[in-house]
């Protein structure tokens, strides 16, 4: 959500969760243009509120197209691997040993349109791993459907 003030959803209930401070912080990020305080690609970090973590990175993926063929998705891809680099940057910026892709793959639900969850997970799972850092320890990388959980172990196995 580019807004990063809690939308519907995971979005929502992460900021629901987080409470006062963590809506405090996020309505304190800079707006861009808009309403709109982190663009699609990109991600920002603000603390955690009442979650059980120090800080949150709030990372942007697309809303991809309806068309089915993966070479359309090429712009969106883009976008796709721009979040998950910049939520790393953001990670790396703070030295945060720990990072949770906890709640859902980015762009992996109701926003992947016709892509491939393949795709978009295979997407996340490289761009990740092409951005980790020293000091980093644990990277956790949750499957929220149970589509995605069914895809995740070939997928990283394939990358391994």
């Amino acid at each position: 959500n580019e807004g990063c003030l809690g939308g519907g959803g995971i979005d929502g209930e992460v900021n629901r969760r987080g409470g006062d401070t963590l809506q405090a912080a996020r309505f304190a990020l800079p707006v861009l243009e808009s309403g709109r305080r982190c663009l699609t690609g990109d991600a920002k970090i603000t603390v955690a509120g009442d979650l059980p973590c120090s800080k949150v990175i709030h990372a942007v993926g697309p809303m991809f197209g309806c068309d089915s063929s993966v070479a359309d998705f090429a712009d969106d891809l883009e976008l796709l691997e721009g979040a998950y680099k910049n939520a790393m940057e953001r990670a790396r910026e703070n030295e945060l040993k720990s990072v949770g892709f906890w709640f859902c793959i980015l762009s992996a639900g109701i926003f992947r349109g016709g892509c491939p969850l393949k795709v978009v997970i295979r997407k996340g799972l490289e761009t990740i791993a092409k951005n980790t850092y020293l000091g980093l320890e644990t990277v956790v990388f949750c499957g929220f459907t149970s589509q995605e959980q069914a895809e995740l172990p070939d997928i990283a196995a394939s990358l391994a």
